[in-house]
């Protein structure tokens, strides 16, 4: 028992070093990143996105951030968006270049993803609380409405939505079905006009981050992004 009562103590003066997987490019407005232990940031360009951040923007924020593989993501006003799964290996196969699960819980994104959903795309995953969305490398844009609908709108690639409460539902987006609507029951339905909630194209301006002062784990200590 003493030996456990030592162990939980180091554990709780020790804590695990946060694993940082990405950076901001720009915000306009205010960017908070909430950390497991409650914790929060007030974030700016080039501040440090570590795994597990919950990312909110105020109603009046804009901001975009690029991960490490060069997943490319700019979030609505009023967003909140959780890095709940995030590893990337360059150096390995395609099979094992990394996991990217991640949650929107509120507001919207548009986001050109990077080398995860490029090379291994079941490794991909945004949940919302009504479907999820995989993809095959592509450039689209989601919004959650205030009545809880969902409605994603297609720009490059083949984002795919899955509802998650009518027997796993699939639509995939394309030129002929460019949009789709998702009700709060999980119906899944294409659309071929754009909706209002998707009129105002996200801005996302290129960046990229260069990897250097790898670890012995693999887990990137430092990053810096070009544009």
């Amino acid at each position: 028992m003493l030996l456990i009562a030592k162990t939980a103590l180091a554990d709780d003066v020790n804590p695990p070093m946060p694993v940082p997987v990405g950076r901001v490019v720009w915000v306009k407005g205010s960017l908070t990143a909430v950390m497991p232990n409650k914790e929060e940031r007030k974030l700016q360009r080039l501040s440090i996105i570590y795994l597990h951040d919950m990312l909110i923007t105020d109603p009046q924020t804009y901001a975009q951030v690029v991960f490490t593989d060069n997943t490319l993501m700019t979030f609505r006003p009023g967003t909140k968006f959780y890095v709940d799964q995030y590893t990337f290996h360059p150096g390995k196969n395609k099979l094992n270049i990394g996991t990217s699960v991640m949650d929107l819980i509120e507001g919207g994104f548009r986001t050109i993803t990077g080398l995860i959903a490029k090379t291994n795309p079941p490794s991909y995953q945004i949940r919302t609380p009504v479907a999820t969305i995989g993809v095959r490398g592509t450039d689209y844009t989601v919004a959650l409405a205030k009545n809880g609908e969902l409605f994603i709108g297609y720009y490059a690639g083949e984002p795919c939505v899955t509802s998650v409460k009518k027997g796993s539902v699939e639509m995939c987006l394309d030129t002929k079905t460019p949009y789709a609507n998702i009700s709060v029951g999980g119906v899944v339905t294409g659309l071929t006009e754009q909706p209002g909630i998707l009129q105002e194209k996200l801005e996302i301006i290129p960046a990229k981050i260069a990897l250097f002062n790898t670890g012995v784990s693999g887990t990137v200590t430092s990053f810096c992004i070009s544009q």
